[in-house]
């Protein structure tokens, strides 16, 4: 991780950019709109799994707020899809893969869930000598 910069570290806030101050928010939305809400959650929840928003350096925050906009956008158009508008798949599908790499380059990954019942564990377990089959 790279250390933040002591010349923006020690700037006050008032003289730093909007997204200097909060780094997950975009320039020129209030942030009060569904979809806007939605952003910010899903960006909290990245930068939750990554470690924290402090944690992170700027390059990462550029990808996750990058993230966070592609997964709205998808889901703006899954809806569509789930109210039965038409729309256009292949911009979809060029979305879902932008954000599929954009999520790998974060480090994030797919991780199958955990097993959360005491069977599903026992047989998720390998077999230990000396079990019966």
């Amino acid at each position: 991780m790279l250390p933040e910069s002591p010349v923006i570290a020690h700037r006050p806030p008032t003289i730093r950019s909007a997204i200097t101050n909060d780094p997950l928010m975009l320039r020129g939305v209030d942030g009060r709109s569904v979809i806007a809400r939605r952003y910010r959650d899903v960006a909290i929840a990245l930068a939750d799994d990554l470690g924290g928003q402090k944690t992170l350096n700027e390059s990462t925050k550029i990808l996750l707020r990058q993230a966070a906009a592609l997964t709205v956008q998808v889901e703006y158009l899954q809806t569509k899809i789930v109210a039965g508008d038409d729309i256009d798949l292949e911009q979809l599908t060029r979305l879902t893969n932008v954000l599929g790499r954009t999520l790998h380059r974060l480090g994030l990954k797919n991780h199958p869930p955990k097993p959360t019942s005491p069977l599903a564990e026992h047989f998720s377990r390998p077999p230990v000598r000396g079990d019966v089959a």
